[in-house]
């Protein structure tokens, strides 16, 4: 029986084990909304493609199985190119499938015609425009593949409308893939002997922890790892939940916005383990100034993403689930005891800075100090960026799993939050989910909110409503002589009213007093509920490493 190419691309998700799928339809994908209509794949209008992306990405963070995302061509297509960037600086594996205009007329300038593969090359890891309808299932094996291997990242397939229109008699489902020139999968000369020397040699080794771990599936080898070596480390904004907070060994979050005990042990250490984080600047501060007197051991699945800061002492190049075992078979019997220099890390000072709670306003650390406390022990918890979501990395320090903490961290994408919440929910539907979000970035996806009542999620959203771009006011305060130049939100609407125009229920946080029972009840409410919290309008994050600075040289509080 004759089976139309969008027939056949929906064959191909489900042999990729595809069971939810974020979109928006438009004329030139029709043909795959046709083939969906009797599909066991769930489809989910967003309402926004960006929306989409996100959503994608939520449920691929989530889960660590490619996310996929459904555009139109032209605008459909162009609206998902954040949310492709995004996944592309974060390694999360996203499959964007887009609509083209017809075969004949492509390069006409065509009724919504872009080159969405020419604008999407240097954020994708790999993506093609489909021109045979019969290589159709090789392309989207190879784009699975490509999305979920080595690091992960994002593909997209573009298909004009013709080839999901034409019908094929005989098609041939690939049963292994081998794309040319890749190979994620090369083994390289691991010198653990000369690590081994370096651990023995060592008085002041740290470990950092990123994001590999969890997308290799190796955080119980990076655990096992940690407890054997018994050195100070440190956890990345991607890396939270893969150290449990009750190890001795365990100093924090790392970074512009890490603890003082981490960013100190770090700038202090004389060998630095790097296990699966690719060392950006809000990681390191000044590259220049970033543990001057560390050697570095980097391993790193990606050799695109080594010697980012300087020349490394030894890279480590491959998959933590494959090297963390080496490592762990090599380690010398005897280990140096560091525990005078753990002492020393953990006897720094965390200075809690004072807060500016004017007018008796609840403090926003405190809010999210007790919404931890108080979210069931799995829950999914999706930040949105800005002030918000440091404070909440701060605090999400003690989640016990490494996909717990969702965050949009590279390319720091506003409006990431409820999206990527409705992705989480969708994939693990029995669990909490709540999504942190600023007034700023909130209003960006708003219109996501209808898609959360259309499928009855029961996402909880608390904003964090300061009136201002919060992040941004901060830097001028600081670096800036308060030159407070279009941050101000004073003419944010009625986010109460507007989630009650979408179904959702909400509540006012204005005063200080009764913080834990508004949360208790909010918490408590059935299906999807809002929870808007006023807080002071200069209530900073701290501490905070400025701009060009070394990590030692962090603003511990606001100066009079």
């Amino acid at each position: 029986m004759p089976i139309t190419g969008a027939q056949i691309a929906l064959e191909c998700l489900k042999r990729e084990g595809v069971e939810v799928v974020f979109g928006y339809p438009g004329g030139a994908n029709i043909p795959l909304y046709d083939a969906l209509y009797n599909s066991p794949i769930r489809h989910i209008l967003v309402r926004h493609e960006q929306g989409a992306a996100f959503a994608a990405e939520g449920y691929a963070r989530a889960t660590g199985q490619p996310g996929v995302c459904l555009a139109t061509s032209g605008p459909g297509a162009t609206n998902l190119v954040t949310g492709i960037a995004d996944a592309k600086m974060d390694g999360v594996p996203l499959v964007c499938i887009t609509g083209q205009v017809r075969r004949p007329v492509i390069g006409t300038d065509a009724f919504q015609e872009t080159d969405v593969v020419g604008m999407t090359l240097a954020i994708t890891k790999w993506n093609c425009l489909v021109t045979r309808t019969e290589d159709l299932p090789r392309l989207m094996a190879q784009a699975f593949h490509i999305a979920r291997t080595g690091r992960p990242g994002p593909v997209l397939l573009d298909i004009p409308v013709d080839v999901c229109r034409e019908k094929l008699e005989h098609v041939e489902y690939p049963e292994k893939i081998e794309v040319p020139g890749y190979h994620p999968d090369k083994k390289a000369d691991l010198p653990f002997d000369r690590l081994s020397e370096m651990l023995l040699a060592s008085r002041r080794p740290v470990v950092i922890v990123g994001a590999g771990a969890k997308w290799c599936g190796a955080t119980n080898l990076v655990r096992e790892l940690l407890d054997r070596l018994q050195m100070p480390a440190v956890q990345t904004v991607h890396g939270l939940g893969t150290i449990s907070e009750d190890r001795p060994y365990y100093l924090g979050m790392v970074g512009m916005h890490g603890t003082r005990q981490s960013n100190l042990a770090v700038s202090h250490s004389d060998l630095l383990i790097v296990l699966g984080a690719r060392l950006d600047d809000r990681v390191t501060g000044d590259p220049e100034r970033f543990a001057r007197g560390a050697k570095i051991v980097h391993f790193e699945i990606d050799p695109a993403q080594l010697h980012r800061v300087r020349s490394y002492e030894m890279p480590v190049v491959g998959d933590l689930a494959q090297t963390v075992p080496q490592f762990l078979k090599t380690l010398p019997s005897s280990l140096p005891d560091w525990s005078g220099w753990l002492q020393e890390t953990r006897a720094t000072p965390n200075p809690q800075p004072k807060e500016n709670l004017a007018g008796g306003k609840p403090s926003p650390t405190r809010v999210l100090d007790l919404l931890f406390d108080l979210v069931d022990p799995d829950a999914l918890v999706t930040a949105d960026v800005g002030q918000h979501q440091m404070w909440a990395a701060q605090r999400a320090s003690g989640i016990a799993h490494p996909r717990q903490f969702i965050t949009s961290g590279g390319l720091g994408s506003m409006g990431f939050a409820l999206p990527a919440a409705i992705g989480a929910q969708l994939a693990y539907p029995n669990r909490q989910v709540i999504c942190v979000a600023g007034d700023g970035g909130f209003q960006m996806n708003i219109q996501e909110l209808a898609t959360v009542q259309r499928y009855s999620l029961p996402i909880k959203i608390l904003v964090i409503d300061n009136k201002y771009l919060g992040m941004v006011r901060q830097w001028q305060q600081l670096f800036w002589d308060r030159r407070y130049s279009e941050v101000d939100l004073y003419d944010n609407p009625d986010f109460i009213k507007i989630g009650e125009a979408y179904g959702i229920p909400g509540v006012l946080m204005n005063r200080g007093a009764d913080m834990e029972q508004q949360l208790r009840e909010f918490l408590a409410m059935p299906g999807a509920a809002q929870l808007v919290v006023e807080c002071p309008a200069e209530a900073n994050v701290y501490p905070m490493v400025p701009a060009g600075a070394a990590l030692s040289e962090m603003i511990l509080e606001e100066k009079k």
